[in-house]
């Protein structure tokens, strides 16, 4: 099964978007980044991934998905022109107001599709905030992550290679230019490096991406193969929806139709086992 770009909601007319929200009382939300990729691969290739698994989690789940645009929390890669951030509050902001209309649409539920680690501490905050202040539930994939834990070693978790070379694939292939790539960095050292940011209990806060990768990327992209990508992004799609069912399945308390206070927002301690 492709993309679904007729599920994007701005490509909806308003009573057709109306509906899907209504009927399914769930909406998704895509976030991304414009950040380097190197030669070989566009800037907003996070946020092409993002949309692409989006599309296909709203296909399954029947309702629309809103995009909170390309842009992301990436300081660390503008010493690259053309690499855009935005400040967190922004972000947040965003999330927060987004999920407001939704709310007002129907949406009681909302899957955000996020294929950035820069954003995903922001992402927890805001869906925190937006839980309180809306009364929906909100369940956050990190869709990077789980393509690099369904797929080890075929899909590396580097920075522009394998794995996101794949994802540009499977949202357009035209946009994948190989014979582009500019130097890669050490793989090795990449990979030392980039496993000190992201160790779970004591670590350092990147603010440059050149302390991982001094030419702005490293990976394997040329290992990426059209067919296979669309195979795992259809795979990471079952695997978004399937564990958002667990969670709505472990938690229907916390859903905003059986616990929303009568100013329509969720306690603290609801907002805290929805989480």
């Amino acid at each position: 099964m492709p993309r679904h770009p007729e599920r994007q909601l701005e490509r909806l007319s308003q009573p057709a978007a109306a509906r899907l929200l209504a009927g399914s009382r769930t909406a998704v939300v895509a976030t991304g980044s414009v950040e380097q990729h190197g030669g070989h691969l566009p800037l907003g290739t996070d946020a092409y991934a993002a949309l692409s698994i989006a599309e296909r989690v709203a296909e399954r789940l029947d309702t629309v998905v809103a995009s909170l645009g390309p842009v992301g929390i990436a300081p660390y890669h503008l010493p690259w022109p053309g690499s855009l951030t935005l400040a967190p509050a922004t972000l947040a902001a965003i999330v927060i107001d987004i999920c407001a209309g939704l709310r007002s649409a129907g949406a009681e539920r909302i899957v955000v599709v996020n294929w950035h680690e820069g954003n995903s501490p922001t992402l927890r905050l805001a869906a925190s905030a937006a839980q309180q202040q809306h009364g929906v539930q909100i369940v956050i994939a990190e869709a990077h992550v789980i393509t690099s834990s369904q797929y080890p070693g075929e899909m590396e978790f580097t920075h522009a290679g394998a794995m996101e070379t794949a994802a540009v694939l499977a949202y357009d292939a035209d946009l994948v230019r190989l014979d582009e790539a500019t130097e890669p960095s050490d793989y090795p050292a990449g990979e030392a490096a980039h496993s000190l940011y992201r160790r779970p209990d004591v670590y350092p806060v990147l603010s440059d991406f050149r302390d991982i990768a001094p030419t702005g990327w490293y990976g394997q992209p040329a290992r990426a193969e059209r067919a296979r990508a669309e195979e795992i992004a259809e795979a990471v799609a079952d695997h978004v929806v399937r564990r958002a069912r667990e969670i709505w399945a472990a938690f229907p308390a916390t859903a905003p139709g059986n616990s929303a206070t009568g100013d329509g927002t969720v306690t603290a301690a609801e907002a805290g086992a929805a989480r």
